[in-house]
């Protein structure tokens, strides 16, 4: 038997736009994904991972998928796995949970049958699993889990590859998340996304380049440890995916609620339409952010960001 754990992850810049070649800045947070993995004679999956209402039923096809994905990218006949996951870390839209379970099950499937993968290499066969889910995945949410901490992430349309750079930042900061409870299909989003742009590349440009100016002013704001900066930054970034149609009436009510009790900054983050947003707070604000995300009816969990990678128990 073997087990490993990997984070979620949350973008704080550049969901959407990452898909067209910008960089994003993504962090990995405290909640992970825990997959043991077990040599038997028959495969099975028992997915113990807590969840958002309906999330594992919606997503079980991709997830076989995804796992049959792992396998063939390892080389591992399934017929012979037992799969159990677990964890800390809630599936939900927008967290990274895919990346998180694609990731443990690699560095797990990895230690079980002692294939020496480095890091690099757990990443590729996490990203074929991220495939099952998301069609033609950025790589950004694997990477997250698979590496931690902070990172600069662009990926190269023409060859595919992706960059990731770790980011020089050892600024700890306070996230209130807030959970719509509904599930996103990513890959009908960024289907959608791309219709629009297609309809109207020019209003495309222009959110184009103003987003180029929040990442670069945020990474500097990063390395700076300027929070006051970083908020207004998110709030400038959710108002570009308001403009690209991927919000919805609860995410502008999570942000509203938030920004209203006191947050620095608020958008949402990962596929939109549903999902989670996440919240800028200090020590003071982040009790009663969260106490008010509670009190509209809506789930809320505080975490801290730039956790560890992927990891062997």
């Amino acid at each position: 038997m073997a087990v490993a754990s990997a984070p979620g992850k949350l973008i704080l810049f550049g969901e959407h736009f990452v898909v067209y070649g910008l960089p994003a800045i993504a962090t990995a947070i405290e909640s992970r994904t825990v997959a043991e993995v077990y040599r038997a004679r028959n495969y099975s999956l028992v997915d113990n991972r807590p969840e958002t209402p309906s999330y594992k039923k919606e997503k079980y096809d991709q997830q076989l998928d995804s796992i049959q994905r792992i396998f063939k990218a390892m080389g591992v006949a399934e017929t012979k796995v037992r799969i159990v996951l677990g964890g800390d870390l809630v599936t939900a839209s927008g967290v990274g949970a895919s990346g998180a379970s694609c990731s443990a099950i690699a560095a797990a499937l990895n230690e079980e049958f002692k294939f020496s993968l480095d890091r690099e290499k757990i990443n590729k066969v996490a990203y074929e699993g991220e495939k099952g889910y998301h069609g033609t995945p950025s790589g950004i949410d694997n990477s997250c889990s698979t590496f931690g901490g902070f990172i600069w992430f662009k990926k190269d349309l023409a060859s595919g590859k992706s960059m990731i750079k770790p980011m020089d930042s050892r600024i700890s900061l306070s996230i209130v998340i807030g959970n719509t409870g509904i599930t996103s299909n990513t890959t009908k989003v960024v289907e959608d996304v791309k219709k629009e742009k297609e309809k109207d590349p020019e209003k495309f440009k222009r959110i184009f380049e103003n987003y180029m100016r929040i990442v670069e002013d945020a990474k500097a704001a990063l390395e700076k440890k300027d929070l006051n900066t970083i908020g207004q930054l998110m709030n400038k970034n959710h108002t570009l995916l308001k403009e690209i149609s991927v919000s919805c009436p609860e995410l502008e009510e999570l942000v509203a609620i938030a920004l209203k009790s006191g947050a620095l900054g608020a958008k949402l983050t990962g596929t939109g339409r549903g999902g989670l947003m996440i919240a800028l707070v200090t020590n003071e604000t982040k009790d009663k952010v969260a106490s008010a995300i509670e009190q509209a009816g809506y789930k809320s969990e505080i975490t801290t960001i730039g956790a560890e990678g992927v990891k062997v128990v």
